[in-house]
């Protein structure tokens, strides 16, 4: 009647690979994948980038507490405004 599911060990090569980063990114954001792959590429070894999408959202609450639970756990982590990838390059004012 019910079917079972059986999981297995990963391949060998997949339990080896060593992650560098971590990016959390809403899929609205797949277009501007070069912007914030480069962002997460620069970004010291074994912090995880986190991107919080526009408005007052349950996903944008949920992404904020997870950097919380991430960074009480000793993780470095950043935490972006998805605005800052959406918005034309002449609106938006970075400052070092």
């Amino acid at each position: 009647m019910g079917q079972s599911l059986t999981v297995s060990e990963p391949p060998t090569a997949l339990r080896r690979a060593k992650l560098d980063n971590l990016a959390l990114v809403p899929a609205s954001l797949l277009p501007f994948k070069q912007q914030w792959q480069g962002i997460a590429n620069e970004l010291p070894e074994g912090t995880t980038l986190i991107i919080v999408p526009s408005g007052d959202s349950p996903h944008r609450k949920t992404l904020h507490d997870v950097a919380g639970l991430m960074q009480a756990n000793g993780r470095q982590v950043i935490v972006l405004p998805a605005e800052q990838f959406t918005q034309s390059p002449d609106s938006t004012h970075v400052e070092a």
